[in-house]
Parts: structure tokens; sequence; C-alpha cells
């Protein structure tokens, strides 16, 4: 951690800046990664400037991280601590000369010579020299123009590289996140498509192109699609389109695809709009009705099952998504929270069809959805209760509560520290006007405390209202110093 006493006000104030500190994490908010270009860099500056030791250090608001060093003896950190921060205001052809009283303090007389790296206008660290003589900073009055290009090209760098991490780790979280969301709607055979307004080009997961036709065909676009539909339908169609766009409610249609034959029910939702109010984004599902068309008298049950779970679905993936997006700082962080959800979605999903949506056993879902965020389960997890099973409405929404449970817990919370323990204990009231009553105590021991910010996190909140639309359900949390107690209250029907 940084000694904030030393500074001075002026340094202090640059230090905690929030604009700084934004540039900070955004260069480095996963931390600092070995990079060989960096560690090549700075032996050519050490060897062109003959210092004693030559390093690149980023500067958070509570520690300082050191991307590459260069030195035959490692320095005290506590020196170069001290250093990287003094460095990150530009003074004196960038030296620091006399040093600060913070390095006599720490028994340093050596001479000092540091630029700051910019990053979007702010000093995110410093490009450091430290020597014992006065060599280095006789080279570095002639040659301020070379180090100070070689910040900027470290600052590049910094910025190059940090943009080709994001891209990488948003296309794998993305790929991932969409391996998972076909898995989770795989289960209720639901096809999902999304339209864009502005290019007039839908997306169709490899479902929705069978029920199409449309497997061979590349680039799929509004007019492409309605091609695809028949003519008999075409025209209650494109009105039922112009219905959704015009409205933010849900829009279900059913037509016959002209390829194929199938019968399909769709239902689709504006999921994005402009400033003027215009659509820019269509989400929406899709579902082959064709067997329950060859059977009229399923055919009206089949609708209505089908119409609730795909609506259901429909409801969650939006809420999910634009309240993960509201309470996102990033698109990684998004990407992450999204992903974690749907898979918690696509847990649930794989229960409920491995009993062809059935009732479930409760303890099978909790250890689903808490194995993969506790490193230590069988030390750190206990488990009580009776065998209860619960039906599919209420397994979804308390998946995503202990989902979101598990996640706190390994990040924030028990699950974070391998002396963490979580006891969940489950009891089943007996059955009073026909309704059996469930209660759900989730205890964490050991675990650090949390912070006000972190209590009332997008995840806090969807604990507390993913059981909503569960009647007669309850879920209460208690901060406290020994952990996070979650009492949850639901029916199990």
């Amino acid at each position: 951690m940084i000694d904030l006493n030393f500074m001075h006000k002026e340094l202090l104030a640059l230090v905690q800046d929030e604009g700084r500190l934004k540039a900070v994490e955004q260069i480095c908010g996963l931390g600092i990664l070995p990079d060989s270009d960096f560690n090549t860099l700075i032996d050519m500056i050490r060897a062109q400037t003959g210092a004693d030791t030559a390093f690149i250090a980023v500067v958070k608001n509570g520690e300082v991280l050191y991307q590459a060093c260069s030195c035959d003896e490692t320095p005290r950190t506590d020196v170069t601590d001290a250093v990287s921060i003094s460095c990150l205001i530009e003074r004196d052809h960038w030296s620091l000369s006399p040093l600060p009283p913070v390095l006599k303090q720490r028994d340093y007389h050596g001479r000092v010579w540091g630029i700051p790296i910019m990053v979007s206008d702010h000093a995110i660290g410093s490009l450091c020299l430290m020597d014992a003589t006065d060599r280095t900073a006789v080279w570095a009055a002639r040659n301020d123009d070379l180090l100070e290009r070689s910040a900027q090209l470290i600052a590049s760098m910094f910025e190059l590289k940090q943009s080709a991490r994001a891209r990488s780790m948003s296309e794998f979280d993305l790929s991932r996140a969409n391996v998972r969301y076909a898995l989770a709607l795989k289960a209720g055979q639901v096809a999902t498509w999304s339209w864009d307004q502005d290019e007039q080009i839908i997306e169709c997961d490899p479902l929705m192109r069978q029920l199409l036709g449309l497997q061979d065909v590349g680039t799929v676009t509004g007019s492409r699609l309605f091609r695809q539909i028949d003519p008999d339908d075409l025209t209650r169609i494109k009105y039922e389109v112009s219905t959704m766009v015009a409205s933010d409610e849900d829009v279900s249609v059913e037509f016959r695809a002209r390829s194929t034959g199938r019968y399909v029910l769709a239902l689709g939702h504006v999921f994005e709009r402009d400033n003027e109010g215009k659509p820019k984004k269509i989400l929406g599902v899709a579902i082959d009705l064709t067997e329950s068309k060859r059977s009229e008298d399923k055919t009206r049950l089949l609708l209505r099952e089908v119409n609730h779970r795909v609506k259901n679905m429909l409801a969650i993936l939006q809420s999910l998504a634009s309240q993960t997006l509201r309470h996102s700082q990033s698109p990684e962080r998004f990407t992450r929270a999204f992903s974690g959800r749907l898979a918690a979605l696509a847990t649930s999903h794989g229960l409920l069809s491995d009993q062809e949506w059935e009732d479930i056993d409760l303890v099978s879902l909790i250890q689903t959805q808490v194995k993969p965020y506790a490193s230590h389960y069988a030390e750190q997890v206990t488990i009580e209760a009776e065998p209860i099973a619960i039906n599919a409405d209420a397994a979804i929404a308390l998946g995503l509560v202990i989902h979101e449970l598990a996640t706190n817990a390994m990040q924030y919370g028990a699950l974070s520290q391998r002396v963490g323990r979580l006891e969940i204990s489950i009891t089943a009231s007996p059955a009073i006007h026909g309704q059996k009553m469930l209660s759900i105590l989730w205890k964490e021991t050991g675990g650090p405390a949390l912070s006000e910010e972190r209590r009332k996190g997008f995840g806090s909140i969807l604990i507390e209202h993913s059981l909503n639309k569960i009647i007669g359900s309850n879920v209460h949390i208690d901060y406290e110093k020994s952990g996070i107690i979650a009492k949850i209250d639901m029916p199990t029907q």
C-alpha cells in the first residue's frame, strides 16, 4: 500500500484525481501482466543511459504496480514507490533535484530521473531511472527529447496492448456467453434472433436458421427473412412487426416458413431505442410448432405452455440484460456479469430438462449453482436438508438468487478465502391451506467485511427481487460482521 502521508498537496491531488484513476483502470483494471516487449524496452533504456536501475511503474490510488524493471540488484520497494509517485509531476527537466524528503527519509542519496507516462492526458505512471552517480543525470539532460519519446512509446504500448487484451477477452467472453445462452434455450428448443434496425441485419442462431431454411444463407436481412414466410401469412406478419416497432409491448406472431413448411411461433420486443424513440434493436425468440399443428387436439394446450415458457424466458433475458448493462461500468464487466447470470439460467434449465420440466430436487439445484464458485467445496460448504422438490418457476427464480449469493461469496465473502465457510440449512413447514412453505438459511463466516458499495450493488438488488413473481416469497439479507446471512422464504409449489 502507498504511504500517502509523504505527498504534498499537489501530488496527493494528482494521485487521487478521478480522471487519472479512470485512465489507470482502463489500462490495468485486471492487473499488470508480464510482457517481454516492455522488458526489452526497459533493458535498452537502462543500457543506453547507464543507470543502476530503470523501471516502468503504474500508480494506482492505493499501490504502485511495476510493468518492467531492469537492475543488477533489486531496489527497495519503499524507495521505488516513492520515486514512481514523485515522478508523476513534470519538473526540472524530469529530474528530482533536490531529492524529495521522502527519499532522504528512506536513506536514499543517489540520483533520480523520471518522466510521466501520459494516457488520455492523464499521468498513469512514470518511466524512472535511479543511479548512485551523476552519469545518468548528465546523459538525461542531453537527451530529454529521446527519453520523452520513450515515455510516449510506453504510453502507446499500454494503450495498444490493453486494447488488444480487451478485444480478445471480449470475444472470448461473448463466445462463452453465446454457448451458455444456447444451452439454456436448447433445453426448451427455443430459437433466438436479434434484428438491427439501422443495418437491417438479423442475427439468427442455428435453430432459427433451421426453422426458416436459412442454413446456407450468409447475412440475413429483413427482406430476406420476409421471403421465407408463406405468402398467405406475409401481410399479417408485416402488420404485426409494424405494431411491435411502434410499441413497447411484446408481440407474438405465428406463421409458416415457406421453404421448410414448418409452423413457427415468434415473440419479439424492441430492446433498444435511440434518443428520438426510434427502434434500434429488436430481441426475440421463436419455437417450432409443427408437431403441435399435426394434432389439433393438442394445439391449444401446447400453445399456452410454449407461449408462457418463451415469454418468461424473454422477460428474464430482457431484465437481466438491461439491469446488468445499467449497473456495469464497462463492456467487459457487463459481459462477465451477464455471462454468469446466463450460466445460472442454463444450469437451472438443464436440471429441469433432465426432469422433463417436472419438479426438481432443491439440494441438487443449490449444489450445481454453488460448486463452480467454491474452490474447496467439500471443505467449505455444508448443506443440511431433507429431500424437497420445487416446481420449474420457483427453480428458475431461486437458481438466480443462489447464483448471485455464490458469486458474491466468491468475490467478496466467505468463498473468497480458504478459511471461509458457508452453511446452508433448508427446512419445510407443514402445509397450511394446502401450501407447503420452504425456508432456506444462507450463512457465511470467515470472510472479509463488505463495503457499503458492495451491499447496494446490482447483485444485492437481484437477490432481493428475483423471487418477486413467486407469490408468498421473501428474501432478507443481513450484513453481519461475521459474514452475510440471507433468509429465503418461499412456497414449494
